[in-house]
């Protein structure tokens, strides 16, 4: 599996990554100096490939982020076996990760969701990131070259364990009579709490209920505020138009006066003609035709300037006088539920069990709020006021003592609450070191069980890691009787021509000039990374033939570090030999470019720049 193209949007240090017609072999350079982004590079055909880094593992796949942004992409164009695949994958920033898989030939997905798109590329490559990371990818780790040797045997962790297992095994008779000890403590400790688990809701209920009673004095106090200030003008409004009210009233009923007047007269003339000439002898018929004509005209026009003045007195009666009295209504309201909140004993405003409770706390119940002289007054007041007869200043003094006693109960309630929030404060402290305690005991018994059951699984893990790490020492030995020899001549000049591990872990190398093995930690620094380095070529090459890949890529970050100048160019033409054969794109990191070979191209990054195209 080779590389052609990789692109990436906010990741690690880049804006934007776009590294395009990559070559399919030879050594491709990356240059430039510390957090210059050469890692991140290496860090996005990671992430691209398996969704995590050296540092970075799946589930804090976020951290790769660009920092400001909310998101980031990596795309990779692959080529593998003669087919061409795009892979995309993506991170938000609560760690939510897409990925998709592309045949580019046939233009078809192949997998969509980061589970199936880990089993096609297994299937594809034959591998994963485990055995990717120990033959194909060349970190900054912090381990020593001797434990990255013995991590591709498959040997680092059996040397780790076995020195484990001898101590843990010795520690756990002790470790065992100490978690008893504990445990018996922790449950002594349980047993000396006396919790009442049913008061905790009790209290919470009360809290709600005085909470309650709270918000409807503030709400109170606000509703008689806007009516009592609205009120002078509402008072002088009312008197107006309760009196421009009943003036169109007296005109209507005169108006209506007329026009009852002049119908009867109209109609009696009209239809009864000869008692007209009776009464009125002296008219004519002419005449008294036309009074009876006239009258019925004053009555149609009667009517009609009465049915004006209806409309007009209905008018200032639904649109300026009813507004008036409902806002009257509400300042009433206001002030009789003030009155009733200042007046009536708190007992009668809380629940029964609420002014239980406060009773068993001897807190004081007062009966009223406040004994300010006016409240006497106050529904006399009220009762003027709801029809406009009480005057203004009569209204702003009973908002005045209204609000005194709200103010006032307002502060009890708010007693109320501390001592009410401090007991609940008080039992659920006593409820978290309960269930603390509780898990503790459980944390305990589990410990317990599992170091009894580690007494049983150490032993037969002793016997199964010595097994195991016999095999692993004889394929690895094998591995390098077929494969090492040819590279390790190579990378260290012919100085050292074979290496094994020996039966308790130790790396041993031939050195042709002494005749015998030497330790591993006898050699030079750069001598051991050269020989991790043909290694790790070896164990690529070995990994792609098993996978029956035609090209393989491989990419070593800073493989040059304390390497002389002789040592890194006999290795980098080392590398260019290697890149002609099955492992053909490597990929190297620099600080500075390297000279006297031939590298198929050259990638400047740039350590001020966070965008990189190429």
């Amino acid at each position: 599996m080779i590389i052609t193209s990789i692109i990436a949007d906010n990741f690690r240090k880049y804006a934007h990554l776009q590294l395009d017609n990559l070559p399919e072999r030879g050594l491709i350079a990356l240059v430039g100096g510390n957090e210059s982004g050469k890692s991140s590079i290496g860090d996005a055909i990671q992430f691209g490939l398996f969704g995590r880094t050296d540092q970075v593992k799946p589930e804090e796949a976020a951290k790769l982020i660009h920092w400001g942004v909310s998101q980031a992409s990596v795309a990779l164009r692959l080529q593998h076996r003669g087919h061409e695949y795009r892979l995309v994958r993506s991170v938000d920033s609560d760690g939510n990760v897409a990925t998709t898989l592309f045949s580019t030939e046939e233009e078809i997905t192949l997998a969509d969701t980061p589970e199936t798109v880990e089993r096609q590329l297994e299937a594809l490559f034959g591998y994963y990131y485990t055995a990717f990371s120990k033959a194909f990818y060349w970190g900054h780790s912090k381990d020593s070259d001797s434990d990255n040797l013995r991590a591709m045997a498959g040997l680092k962790e059996h040397a780790t364990i076995s020195g484990q297992l001898e101590r843990e095994q010795q520690e756990r008779l002790d470790t065992l009579k100490e978690l008893e000890a504990r445990r018996r403590h922790t449950a002594q400790s349980i047993d000396t709490l006396h919790i009442d688990e049913e008061q905790l809701p009790r209290l919470n209920r009360i809290v709600s209920d005085v909470e309650d009673r709270q918000q409807h004095l503030a709400l109170l106090g606000q509703r008689l505020g806007k009516a009592s200030v609205a009120y002078p003008n509402n008072l002088e409004k009312f008197h107006g138009v309760d009196a421009h009210s009943r003036k169109i009233g007296r005109w209507t009923l005169i108006t209506l006066s007329v026009f009852l007047l002049a119908l009867l007269v109209g109609l009696f003339l009209m239809l009864m003609p000869d008692w007209g000439n009776q009464l009125l002898s002296d008219i004519s018929v002419a005449t008294l035709d036309g009074l009876s004509k006239t009258t019925i005209r004053l009555a149609s026009i009667a009517a009609l300037i009465g049915a004006v003045l209806l409309m007009y007195g209905w008018y200032v009666e639904v649109r300026r006088l009813r507004p008036l009295q409902t806002q009257a209504k509400n300042l009433t309201r206001a002030l009789e539920e003030s009155y009733q909140a200042c007046t009536q004993p708190v007992s009668r405003q809380l629940a029964t069990d609420s002014t239980d409770y406060l009773l068993e706390k001897h807190l004081d119940l007062p009966e009223a709020s406040t004994t300010h002289p006016d409240m006497i007054a106050v529904p006399e007041w009220t009762k003027a006021a709801s029809q406009y007869k009480a005057k203004a200043l009569y209204v702003h003094s009973a908002t005045d003592t209204l609000n005194v006693g709200l103010s006032n109960r307002n502060e009890e309630m708010t007693e109320y609450l501390e001592v009410l929030k401090a007991d609940i404060h008080a039992i659920q402290q006593q409820l978290d070191h309960q269930a603390h305690l509780q898990a503790l005991v459980a944390q305990q018994e589990n410990a317990l069980e599992q170091e009894r059951r580690q007494q049983v699984v150490t032993t037969t893990a002793v016997d199964l890691l010595k097994r195991d790490a016999s095999h692993s020492i004889g394929r690895f030995n094998q591995l390098v009787k077929t494969r090492c020899p040819e590279l390790l001549q190579r990378f260290t000049q012919e100085h050292y021509k074979s290496l094994e591990i020996s039966p308790d872990f130790n790396l041993k190398l031939l050195s042709e000039e002494k005749g015998d093995f030497l330790d591993f930690n006898e050699i030079s620094t750069g001598t051991q990374r050269q020989v991790a380095l043909a290694m790790r070529i070896a164990l690529a090459n070995a990994l792609a033939d098993a996978t029956k890949t035609d090209k393989q890529m491989l990419f070593l970050d800073e493989p040059f570090a304390f390497f002389d100048p002789e040592r890194t160019n006999n290795t980098l033409h080392s590398l260019a030999e290697t890149s002609k054969g099955v492992i053909s794109q490597i990929w190297l990191t620099a600080q500075t470019k390297p000279e006297g070979i031939k590298l198929v191209q050259v990638i400047n990054c740039q350590q001020r720049s966070n965008t990189l195209k190429v």
